[in-house]
């Protein structure tokens, strides 16, 4: 039978509401002795008290339980890896967390939600049009929620500076002797998709260009079918056209598409860096496994994660509001065997 708080009371000879405060860390148990308290722990320890968690958000209108609510974005590391920081983040806060996909219904998500009496939802998706059948209710409840890795001009949003990576990457390329450089994303056309991340990518790429390379050199976009980034076929054609453009640099929207670029050069007997230096993005395990070691752009999607479930825990609790807005992580250039030094730098 499960230890209660009553068998506490009845072994240490403490008052049961004083046995409460203590193991609920409710403010007033700081007024009793500390010896009163150190029994009372020391008791339950012994005892095998465990605390239940429903049973003490009973009464309250929230209990002490986060979602994570996430979509079909990027590869499964990028989102195990944000989960992974969130999970910490609940963790050390005190809190339980639920993990859920957005799937074909968010209507029946979202009662189920309501059902668990959430303090605060993290979301993962690549829109924010993906929150819409959502933040009716959440704000009709007061529940705080936000996005991670997607800005949120309304609340709580972290992600990283994407931009500045892609133009520190240019910048790299430039004065390390680079003539022309392209920048590889995932599309089937020329359109630019209506994706933030990508935006980003690109804006940081056209920016780093006009900055680094002579005046009224045109930015060399080339987009590649990611449904098609491990068919041979389809692959060569890209590659051909890197080399009929005669670049010398390929920056990449993703280690996905580095990788598959450097598998197909190499198919094709040629060899990166010899043919032209290759940069990722992500700083996924992918870049550290291919041959060459592909240098790549590295996102903390562990800090994503706990820097937006902590400002969800601190909306809850009402603590430190001021300080939940947007925030923009910086990324890092991470140097590795995928890059030829035409020249050295300045």
């Amino acid at each position: 039978m499960a230890v209660t708080l009553k068998d506490i009371s009845r072994e240490t000879g403490i008052n049961l509401c004083s046995v409460s405060q203590v193991l609920n860390d409710h403010p007033r148990a700081q007024s009793l002795r500390p010896e009163t308290r150190k029994r009372i722990l020391e008791t339950a320890l012994r005892l095998g008290y465990r605390k239940n968690q429903m049973a003490a958000s009973i009464g309250k209108k929230f209990s002490n339980v986060l979602a994570f609510v996430h979509s079909d974005m990027g590869t499964v590391e990028y989102t195990g890896r944000i989960q992974s920081g969130v999970i910490e983040a609940a963790s050390r806060r005190g809190y339980t967390l639920t993990v859920h996909h957005i799937g074909d219904s968010p209507e029946n998500l979202i009662r189920k939600l309501m059902g668990w009496r959430i303090a605060g939802v993290i979301f993962h998706v690549s829109k924010l049009e993906q929150l819409e059948p959502f933040t009716a209710e959440l704000e009709r409840e007061k529940i705080p929620y936000g996005t991670v890795n997607l800005s949120n001009p309304d609340g709580v949003g972290v992600t990283t500076d994407d931009a500045a990576g892609i133009e520190e990457a240019v910048r790299y390329l430039q004065e390390s002797g680079h003539k022309k450089i392209v920048y590889a994303f995932s599309g089937k056309d020329n359109t630019i998709p209506d994706i933030e991340y990508k935006t980003r990518r690109i804006e940081g790429f056209r920016k780093g260009i006009a900055a680094y390379y002579p005046e009224g050199t045109k930015p060399f976009l080339l987009p590649i079918d990611y449904s098609k980034s491990h068919d041979r076929e389809y692959m060569t054609k890209i590659l051909k056209k890197i080399l009929q453009e005669k670049a010398d640099g390929v920056i990449c929207e993703s280690d996905v598409l580095a990788s598959a670029l450097n598998n197909i050069a190499f198919f094709k007997g040629y060899s990166i860096p010899e043919v032209f230096s290759l940069i990722g993005f992500g700083g996924s395990m992918i870049s550290e496994t291919s041959f060459p070691m592909l240098t790549t752009i590295t996102q903390d999607f562990e800090k994503m994660g706990k820097l937006a479930t902590d400002s969800i825990v601190d909306a809850a609790e009402k603590k430190n509001i001021r300080n939940i807005r947007n925030q923009l992580i910086p990324v890092s250039l991470v140097l590795r065997e995928s890059v030829k030094i035409q020249k050295e730098q300045k």
